[in-house]
C-alpha cells in the first residue's frame, strides 16, 4: 500500500553514548521512491568530559582508612591513588581527603607538576593508619564543599570516592547521599564511587555506592580484590580527561537490493565492497568530531527505521579495545497485504453470526505489528493486533453478529494496516473484498407461511362439494371412461372441475359447463 505523505527528515538515530563518545547517524529524507536520492550522515564526536570544559582537571581523592582497611587493602589503596597523581597532566591539580570517624584534609589542592606530584604522594604514605567507623556521608560532604570552594573555573572537577564498607556512623539514609550527590552533579561536579571488595563485618554497599555515582554523573566500580584498585584509578583518570578515540572502524551495510551507494563519500572509503563501506581512523583527539557524509540511490520504496542498525563502529579507548556501537536507522521496504478473503456464506437475515477468514502476508524486509479490521462498507466492525516477521503470513478470523445490521447488500472487506501505520509499494493489495445479502429476519419464513394459507385455501372447496355430495342423497361414482383418459374420477372432461351425480337420472352433470356429461 502506498501512503502519500510529505518527504520528511527522519530524527537522527538515537546518540549512544559509552565513556566521551558520542555517536549519531541520520538520513535525510527519511523515504525515497526509486530513483530517488537520499543523504547519509555519521557523527562521531569525542567529548572533553564534563558539559561545556575542555580545560584541565581538579581531583579530590577520598581515601578510606577505616579498621577493615588494615593491612594490604590500605596499601593497596595507596598505591592506587599514588599511580592515579603520576597520571595527572602538568596543568590539573589534586587533593586528598582521608577518613574514618571523622574526615579530614590530607594534602590541599596541589599543581600536579613534577613537585606537585612528590608532595601529593607524601602526604598518601603519611595516612594515619586504619582504625575507627566509617562516616562516609562527611567525606563525601567534605570533598564537595572542598571542590565548591577552590575549585577553579574553567577546569573539569571530580572526585574519587573508595571504601570498603558502609556507612555506620553520622547520616547513613541513601537519600541524603543522592540529593547531596545530585547537588554536586548540578555546578558541575562528577563523582566517581570505587566499592572494595572482601570480608568484614560491614561489607561495601554496592547499591548505595552506584546511586551515589549515578546521581553524582559518575561511574561505579567494584575492586573484588585491593589489587585491582590500581587499574581502576587509571581508568578513571583516562576518563576525565577525555581520552581519544583509537583505531577506530566504521563499517555502513547497505542492502543492495534496496539501495545503490553513490561513491560520493565525503571521506573517501578505505574499501566499499558488495554493499559493505568501510573506513578506518587511527584517532579522534577530544573535543573534536569525524563526520563522513554520503548519498544513496532508492531501487525500491524505502523508508529509514531505527530498528534496523547496519551502521558498526569499533574503536579503542583507555585501554579498552574493540568498544562496539550498533548505530540505526537502516532501510527497510514495508508491504503488508490481504491475500484472500471468504465467509461462510453469501446471504443470511438479520440476527445471524456470519464468519470470515483472511490471508494477511508481510512482504516487507523488517517485522511489522499492526492492525488487521473487518468492514461492513465503510465502517469498521471488528480489529484485532497482529505481528508478522518478514515475509511471514497468517490466516485471520472474524464473526460478525448482524442483530443491529439493516438488511441490504453490504460490500464486506477485511483490511490490513486500516490507520495507515506500514508504509507500502501497492495502494490495493493490503484489502480485499466479498459480497453479503443481508434480509430482513422474516423473509426467511415467509414461504412456510404462503404455504399454509394457500393448502386450506384448495383443500375446503373439495372437502365441502364432498360432504355437501353426502347430504344430497348424491353418489359420487367414477364416469365411465374417465380412467382410462387419465382425468380424475368424478370430474369434468372439458372443465376439470368437480361433477355432481343424479342418481335419479343415473348421469354426470357439470354445473360449471351447463350439461350433462354422457
Amino acid at each position: 500500500m502506498l501512503l502519500a505523505i510529505p518527504l520528511l527528515n527522519i530524527p537522527s538515530g538515537q546518540a549512544q553514548v559509552v565513556g566521551t563518545v558520542v555517536t549519531t547517524k541520520s538520513v535525510n529524507p527519511s523515504m525515497a521512491l526509486p530513483g530517488q536520492t537520499m543523504t547519509v550522515k555519521i557523527n562521531i564526536t569525542v567529548t572533553s568530559g564534563a558539559v561545556g570544559v575542555t580545560g584541565p582537571v581538579d581531583s579530590s581523592l577520598v581515601i578510606d582508612r577505616t579498621g577493615s582497611m588494615y593491612g594490604q587493602k590500605f596499601e593497596d589503596a595507596k598505591t592506587a591513588a599514588k599511580a592515579f597523581v603520576d597520571d595527572q597532566r602538568p596543568q590539573d591539580r589534586s587533593q586528598v581527603i582521608a577518613f574514618a570517624e571523622d574526615a579530614v584534609i590530607q594534602k590541599d589542592f596541589t599543581t600536579t607538576d613534577s613537585s606537585g606530584k612528590a608532595a601529593l604522594k607524601q602526604a598518601i604514605d603519611q595516612i594515619i593508619p586504619p582504625y575507627g567507623f566509617t562516616n562516609l556521608y562527611a567525606a563525601l560532604e567534605l570533598s564537595i564543599q572542598e571542590m565548591l570552594a577552590k575549585g577553579m573555573v574553567g577546569h573539569k572537577k571530580a572526585i574519587l570516592l573508595m571504601t570498603d564498607g558502609r556507612p555506620t556512623m553520622g547520616v547513613t539514609s541513601s537519600s541524603r547521599f543522592v540529593d547531596l550527590a545530585r547537588s554536586a552533579a548540578s555546578s558541575g561536579i562528577v563523582i566517581y564511587t570505587i566499592g572494595l571488595g572482601g570480608a568484614g563485618p560491614d561489607p561495601v554497599n554496592a547499591t548505595l555506592l552506584q546511586e551515589i555515582a549515578n546521581a553524582g554523573g559518575g561511574r561505579y566500580y567494584f575492586a573484588p580484590t585491593s589489587s585491582e584498585l590500581r587499574d581502576i584509578y587509571l581508568e578513571i583518570s583516562a576518563e576525565v580527561h577525555g581520552p581519544p578515540a583509537t583505531n577506530v572502524r566504521v563499517t555502513e551495510n547497505l542492502p543492495t537490493s534496496l539501495v545503490t551507494y553513490n561513491n560520493d563519500a565525503t571521506v573517501p572509503p578505505n574499501s566499499t565492497i558488495d554493499g559493505a563501506i568501510f573506513w578506518q581512523i587511527p584517532e579522534i583527539p577530544a573535543a573534536t568530531s569525524w563526520v563522513v557524509t554520503f548519498t544513496v540511490t532508492a531501487q525500491r520504496r524505502v523508508v529509514a527505521v531505527n530498528s534496523i542498525t547496519p551502521t558498526t563502529i569499533i574503536y579503542d579507548r583507555a585501554g579498552q579495545v574493540d568498544i562496539r556501537i550498533d548505530l540505526p536507522p537502516g532501510f527497510a521496504t514495508r508491504e503488508v497485504a490481504v491475500t484472500s478473503i471468504a465467509s461462510d456464506k453469501g446471504r443470511a437475515s438479520v440476527g445471524d453470526v456470519v464468519k470470515f477468514n483472511g490471508t494477511v502476508v508481510n512482504y516487507g524486509t523488517i517485522a511489522e505489528t499492526f492492525t488487521v479490521g473487518l468492514f461492513a462498507n465503510n465502517t469498521m466492525v471488528k480489529a484485532t493486533p497482529l505481528s508478522l516477521a518478514s515475509r511471514g503470513g497468517t490466516v485471520v478470523s472474524f464473526e460478525w453478529n448482524t442483530t443491529d445490521a439493516t438488511p441490504g447488500t453490504y460490500n464486506m472487506s477485511i483490511i490490513a494496516d486500516p490507520d495507515r501505520t506500514v508504509f507500502g509499494d501497492d495502494p490495493t493489495n493490503n484489502t480485499k473484498s466479498i459480497r453479503l445479502d443481508l434480509s430482513p429476519k422474516y423473509e426467511a419464513t415467509l414461504l412456510p407461511l404462503v404455504v399454509m394459507i394457500l393448502i386450506p385455501i384448495a383443500v375446503i372447496p373439495l372437502v365441502a362439494a364432498a360432504l355437501l355430495g353426502k347430504r344430497r342423497g348424491y353418489v359420487a361414482r367414477t364416469f365411465p371412461g374417465t380412467q382410462r383418459r387419465g382425468r380424475y374420477p368424478g370430474l369434468c372432461p372439458t372443465c376439470n372441475r368437480p361433477l355432481t351425480y343424479y342418481a335419479r337420472y343415473q348421469r354426470w352433470y357439470c354445473p360449471y359447463c351447463r350439461k350433462y356429461i354422457q
